[in-house]
């Protein structure tokens, strides 16, 4: 099939495509709309080492999924879940919080999801504090010249809307629409192209040239039909 005979069976039946993307970006932004929203805070630990030699920084690098997964565990999520005075357990604490270490930056991410963007920032800010005592005291038994210093870069603000993002949503569910659309157009054009309607498609069927038609009583020939004798 040509790109031409695409284009023409698009347009044909254009409306169902249309009619599928209004009615997808519609759906999505419904559900969109009724879902509770989550908020996100974030704050950044600053993993700074004593010296800035080569083999410190290496070291350092390798322990930052040590120090996220410290950030990340039950006995500081109960830590935590103790100073704010929050009524959930550690597990669901921990589905609020995500830790990304930066190996290339020294830079420990906190992510705080909650509905509440006050609690979101709480969250973060206090996990952040926890974390950097935990350090401070850790490397009082260590030598000067191999300490490392974690630091707070800012503190966390209020939780800004993290989901749903209704507009991608939306933008989201036409596409998806659109190709639902052409997916039932050729669909539909596949399932007609199986109806004899004209000489043509008796050509196309049967691979034989139509020599004449008879025309149906009452109704004139076709431009380009023949009537038998």
């Amino acid at each position: 099939m040509e790109l031409k005979e695409y284009f023409r069976i698009l347009g044909k039946r254009g409306w169902i495509i249309i009619l599928c993307m209004v009615i997808v970006a519609a759906s999505a932004f419904v559900f969109s709309r009724i879902q509770r929203p989550v908020y996100r805070s974030t704050v950044y630990l600053n993993v700074v080492p004593a010296r800035l030699d080569y083999g410190l920084q290496q070291v350092v690098r390798g322990v930052m999924r040590n120090y996220a997964g410290t950030i990340s565990s039950r006995p500081n999520a109960q830590e935590v879940i103790d100073r704010l005075q929050l009524d959930i357990t550690p597990e669901q604490f921990l589905s609020k919080i995500t830790v990304s270490p930066n190996e290339a930056d020294l830079v420990l991410q906190i992510n705080a999801d909650d509905f509440d963007p006050l609690i979101a920032r709480d969250i973060a800010q206090t996990s952040a504090e926890v974390f950097t005592e935990q350090i401070d005291k850790y490397m009082l038994d260590q030598d000067k010249q191999d300490r490392v210093s974690v630091t707070i870069r800012d503190y966390a603000l209020p939780g800004t809307l993290h989901k749903p993002k209704w507009k991608i949503n939306v933008v989201a569910g036409a596409g998806f629409g659109v190709i639902i659309g052409v997916a039932i157009v050729f669909i539909l054009e596949w399932l007609a192209s199986e109806i004899i309607r004209r000489p043509e498609d008796i050509e196309r069927q049967m691979d034989l040239a139509v020599l004449g038609v008879i025309p149906q009583q009452g109704r004139p020939a076709a431009r380009g039909e023949r009537s038998l004798p």
